[in-house]
């Protein structure tokens, strides 16, 4: 495992709340304030957004270019969004209306919005979406009809579900039992706007278990076809690395030749992982060793 040898300074109070290629976003509190905190993870550089008063973001989203939103979904959901400056750093944050007579949903606290089609979507704990098009930002996020679940009524959907877009643009979302197994992939059909099992994952590994959740195509024969949560089956050894940008590639090049030289604990069993086919709840997912306070990242996007 590599530890990057540079670290961000930041309150313990921080948040992380989506990461976007190379940048990620943090909502830090103080007292009475809270500020999104947008950086580049390869350069250490630090912009803060406008700080906002007696107010709080369950979630932050960037897509990637000059635009963030922030959604309150506790109570009446809630969408601001901030635009970013010629000069580098961004305008004050725009709040849309709510209505009080609007439908409630109760967002999944796990995953982060995702932007699809040029749409924000909230998902709910049941499997129903809420969405947001910038393009009317004063109506805010508005609960749509369907669908109307993750399926039949009475369907256990699981201890947690996962919002994400695949990298063949469709909306996504996993769906993790209460004892870790079994795990679900359901894909949204736009037409019918109703969720339909995944049976295959195509080749490409899937990323999930923290509020983003990537899924990549990848040449490495035991990683196809694996869905992989940041559980550990033993602590790695550290290799104390720096995370330097040569021609355009990002790369973690070891601080030390000896740490070059180690095979950081090969042949040992590392992160936990399943794949689609029929799973039995297992006790080895509970004795796994838990990451608190992370996200996947993926530097190519």
């Amino acid at each position: 495992m590599f530890e990057i040898s540079d670290t961000l300074e930041s309150p313990n109070s921080a948040k992380i709340c989506c990461a976007r290629g190379r940048h990620l976003t943090l909502c830090q509190r103080t007292d009475w304030e809270i500020t999104v905190a947008h950086i580049d993870l390869v350069t250490g550089a630090i912009c803060d957004l406008y700080p906002l008063e007696r107010y709080s973001f369950d979630f932050v989203v960037y897509d990637g270019g000059s635009r963030m939103f922030g959604i309150k979904a506790t109570g009446l959901l809630e969408v601001a969004s901030a635009i970013r400056c010629d000069r580098g750093g961004w305008y004050p944050w725009e709040f849309s209306e709510f209505s009080p007579d609007e439908p409630r949903l109760t967002a999944s606290p796990v995953t982060s919005p995702v932007l699809h089609r040029g749409l924000l979507y909230l998902l709910g704990v049941d499997g129903r979406l809420a969405v947001h098009d910038d393009r009317r930002h004063e109506e805010g996020l508005v609960v749509l009809d369907k669908p109307g679940g993750f399926g039949p009524p009475g369907r256990d959907c699981g201890d947690a579900c996962y919002l994400f877009e695949s990298d063949e643009g469709e909306l996504r979302a996993v769906l993790v039992g209460r004892r870790g197994t079994p795990v679900r992939v359901v894909r949204l059909d736009e037409r019918e706007m109703e969720w339909e099992e995944v049976e295959s994952l195509g080749g490409r590994a899937l990323f999930t278990g923290t509020p983003a959740t990537l899924m990549v195509e990848t040449g490495v024969e035991w990683m196809r076809n694996r869905i992989f949560v940041p559980r550990l089956h033993s602590w790695p050894e550290t290799i104390h690395a720096d995370l330097v940008e040569r021609g355009g590639e990002l790369a973690f090049v070891p601080a030390s030749a000896a740490a070059a030289a180690r095979d950081g604990g090969a042949g040992e069993k590392g992160i936990w992982s399943c794949g689609l086919e029929p799973q039995q709840q297992s006790s080895e997912f509970w004795e796994t060793i838990e990451f608190f306070h992370g996200i996947w990242v993926n530097f190519r996007n």
